[in-house]
């Protein structure tokens, strides 16, 4: 394998992180440098980040306000081994290793999301981070905890809407106001807690508004545009163009500059929840909704340049066709989730019991112009019983069941999906022992059967196992090494195995195997080893991960070659080949001064992935580059400032149909004071100072769309 320039960056790294360390005074108190006291709700039995095998990323506090975004993917986007989609600043995914879309689950509170964000790069997540506690990234597969969709890992966001303890004043709350200049966002957020006798009662709610994005340049990458001018060279040797109408083309391309049009937002959102918390027990509910317009950049309506043509020698009519066709996209997202969460512990072997469930209606519209172009219907439910028991001769663990069902329904232009009904039944469990203190061991597994109901087609109905084992050597007071082995399979998807048709927002054809008539997909079969080295002294906190993912039966979505004559678009089918993925995520926090009244420290971090098919070579499509970055923090008292450059490799490693995507670094700087009694934060932060244009390369859009330009933000929140 491939493997120079993951051992030269991590070399390099690991060699300042100690030559730094060496140097340093002693650390101060820092909620920087606090990563064993963050404990993990994504797992049965409570555990610190350095207390699990597996690779996890915690975001908590002033931090996660610093980071509200449109969406989820934006907000985690500069996270340690995560990217984001981008198709645009709402519609935007969290990546996870350059894994995307249903191999990675998002979850809220621990269920399911439900949505349809991973069915199509252009849904977005309905799981908003503005009224978070806290967000929790698992790196690596989950499946064994969450199903086999989660083969990339997961994002749970942690909210308060259902209390499992007692509130320590029987009133609380908070509110949080943020502005940006390059997306126009107007943002506001609340939540108000009251307890009496027992009973919590919880209500939120929040707004966000968007402006079309401000960029630096074309919103079209120098790339394409120097292949359509040579498309339209070509043209010209074998037609004759009408003037007016290359005129017109040309106006339109100089007017794609500056900013990204239709890529505006509106976003509301809310819940009301009430708890009933004893001593050893609680129960809880909580109703919320999710409602959402936006814009679908780089898209138009359902008609493609071939109605125009035969329509163009019709006088006034054909006019009338072509405005029509410029009708722009947008979606109208709106969900309703019915949340129920109790436990109850016991004085006995087995002791704690918990059920979570939750009920989804999620239902959004794609509007071209004033016409609903396509409806999107899903209603699920997600629920998980767990029951944990006590530490014994060095075992402590938890067993649990989980049942997922989804009925989703498309209808119109980009219902190129048919109608399906997905169940899913699994059990699994996770266990823990603890040889001594140097040593401890942990072991998941899980089996999952599946059964996809599609009207007209052959029924799927296949089962799934998963088993890891991982370990933690703690060779050192301030050094450990953790390693985790996980054995995994991943079930085709009703995408994957029924896609019939035009998948317009991305401009291609897509189709399932079963409709090629190739049969039901093999399930992946997945080998991952993670294996994370930790040191944490009074000078410097560091960690370096390596993985390596070997998977049989990888399912592609590849191009063939071949354009649809009538809808012009290219045409992609769902096949398999076996896949290699491997690289590293390495992050330093190294202390520069500590003293009575001032604080500076040092972050470095690297990551990196590559990826391709064992056979042949190709790469995977839109993996995300080398990408590496400095920052400083420093403190007085209540008053903090902080700058950090990023640096993103070009990525000339692309598959089929990608083109190369240009390094960039982005420069980011922020101010920020904290009061007390009430604790209150406002910051100023400013990002891509330079105003570069920066290009994703994991975005679909990236060559159509660039994030956002140089921005001033402005936000405050208080605590009471």
């Amino acid at each position: 394998m491939k493997l120079k320039p993951i051992h030269a960056t991590s070399t390099a790294l690991v060699s300042l992180i100690f030559a730094a360390g060496g140097a340093m005074a002693e650390k101060g108190e820092d909620e920087h440098h606090d990563l064993e006291e963050i404990i993990v709700k994504a797992k049965p039995i409570e555990r610190t980040v350095e207390e699990l095998t597996q690779p996890v990323s915690v975001i908590t506090g002033d931090a996660l306000t610093k980071r509200e975004a449109p969406s989820l993917g934006e907000s985690l986007a500069s996270e340690p081994g995560v990217s984001a989609s981008y198709f645009g600043p709402v519609s935007s995914r969290p990546i996870i290793r350059g894994q995307f879309g249903e191999r990675i689950r998002v979850l809220a509170n621990g269920l399911d999301a439900l949505d349809a964000s991973a069915l199509s790069e252009d849904h977005a997540v309905s799981v908003d981070g503005v009224l978070a506690e806290r967000i929790e990234i698992v790196k690596g597969p989950a499946t064994l905890l969450y199903g086999s969709g989660a083969a990339g890992g997961i994002v749970n966001v942690v909210d308060s809407r259902i209390h499992e303890q007692a509130l320590d004043t029987p009133f609380s709350g908070a509110l949080s106001l943020g502005t940006d200049s390059a997306t126009g966002k107007e943002s506001a957020a609340f939540k108000l807690d009251a307890a009496m006798n027992g009973i919590v009662f919880h209500v939120d709610g929040f707004r966000r508004e968007t402006d079309d994005i401000e960029i630096p340049g074309f919103a079209e990458s120098a790339r394409l545009r120097a292949l359509e001018e040579a498309d339209e060279h070509d043209d010209d040797h074998d037609e004759d163009h009408d003037d007016d109408h290359d005129e017109d083309h040309e106006e339109e391309e100089e007017e794609a500059f500056g900013v990204v049009e239709n890529t505006s937002s509106e976003v509301s959102g809310g819940a009301a929840g009430v708890s009933f918390v004893g001593e050893n027990a609680f129960a809880g509910f909580s109703v919320s909704f999710y409602d959402s317009k936006y814009g679908v950049p780089g898209t138009h309506g359902h008609g493609h340049g071939h109605e125009h043509e035969e329509h163009e020698d019709e006088g006034h009519d054909g006019d009338e066709h072509a405005e029509e066709e410029e009708e722009i996209i947008r979606i109208d997202l709106d969900q309703t989730r019915y949340d129920f969460k109790a436990g109850i512990g016991f004085d006995h072997f087995f002791n704690n019991l918990r059920l979570d469930l939750v009920r989804n209606e999620y239902e959004h519209v794609e509007l071209e112009g004033e016409e609903i172009g396509t409806l999107f219907d899903t209603v699920g439910t997600d629920a998980r019983l767990e029951i944990t028991h006590r530490p014994t001769a060095g075992f402590e663990g938890a067993i649990g069941l989980q049942y997922k069902q989804v009925d989703f329904e498309a209808i119109g232009d980009e219902a190129f999906v048919p109608p399906s009904d997905t169940t899913q039944l699994s059990l699994f469990a996770f266990e823990e022992y603890r040889i001594n203190d140097e040593w401890v061991l942990q072991g998941s597994a899980r089996i999952e059967r599946q059964k996809i109901e599609t009207p007209g087609q052959a029924d799927y109905d296949e089962s799934a196992f998963g088993a890891s084992i991982g370990a933690i050597w703690s060779f050192a007071d301030t050094m450990s090494l953790a390693g985790n082995l996980a054995l995994t399979e991943r079930h085709p998807n009703a995408t994957e195995l029924f896609s019939d048709g035009a998948h317009l927002a991305v401009q291609r054809i897509e189709f399932g195997s079963v409709i090629l008539g190739n049969g039901v997909l093999d399930k992946e079969y997945s080998t991952n080893l993670d294996v994370t080295l930790r040191g944490n002294t009074d000078r410097v906190e560091w960690q370096v991960t390596g993985f390596i993912n070997n998977v049989d039966d990888y399912i592609l979505l590849s191009p063939t070659g071949v354009e649809d004559p009538e809808e012009e678009l290219p045409v992609f089918e769902y096949e398999q080949a076996d896949v290699e993925l491997y690289g590293f995520e390495a992050e330093a926090l190294v202390d520069l001064l500590d003293d009575a009244a001032n604080h500076l420290h040092a972050r470095l971090f690297a990551d990196y992935v590559f990826g391709e098919e064992a056979d042949t070579g190709e790469y995977l499509p839109r993996l995300p580059p080398l990408r590496y970055g400095l920052g400083l923090h420093y403190e007085r008292d209540r008053f903090s400032a902080a700058v950090d450059a990023i640096y993103h490799s070009e990525q000339e490693k692309t598959a089929t149909g990608e083109l190369p995507t240009d390094s960039y670094t982005l420069v980011n700087a922020e101010l920020s004071y904290t009061w007390q009694n009430p604790q209150m934060l406002l910051f100023v932060r400013g990002t891509n100072l330079g105003d570069e244009e920066a290009r994703r390369h994991s975005s679909p859009l990236k060559d159509s769309v660039p994030l956002p330009g140089r921005s001033m933000q402005l936000g405050f929140r208080v605590d009471f």
